[in-house]
């Protein structure tokens, strides 16, 4: 006679599990980040914008697109461009038409460097960097 085993709850979670897994700890990572920039007055988007922003122009070495940055971010064209309004609007970045004039152009301001600056090193002293 064969004896039945019973498996741990870990073990026979849906197929969602891993991926249900994946976006909580993103949520968790969201929130975290969030809380270490309120001193900075600075939300999670706009941090996460102005990051992949510098990413995007140091690899270009120049402006670069609305677009581009609102892909490598994983974010719609029109969330992009919600938060790129507000941040020309309080100074962290510059935006201009492209030479095409169909998109927008972005760099960071000084004031942008020196907010993502902060916002990195407050990130880094969470253990939220890496």
């Amino acid at each position: 006679m064969g004896s039945s085993v019973l498996l741990p709850p870990w073990e026979t979670q849906r197929r969602s599990a891993a991926a249900r897994k994946r976006w909580r700890n993103a949520r968790l990572f969201q929130r975290d980040v969030q809380v270490s920039l309120a001193r900075e007055r600075v939300h999670f988007m706009e941090w996460l914008l102005l990051e992949t922003l510098q990413e995007l122009c140091d690899e270009a070495q120049d402006a670069v697109s609305q677009s581009a940055i609102a892909a490598r971010a994983g974010l719609s064209r029109k969330v992009a461009s919600y938060w790129m309004t507000i941040m020309s609007e309080h100074g962290l970045v510059d935006r201009g038409p492209s030479s095409e004039g169909c998109a927008w152009r972005i760099i960071l301001t000084s004031r942008g460097e020196q907010t993502l600056r902060r916002c990195n090193e407050r990130l880094e002293q969470a253990g939220l960097s890496g």
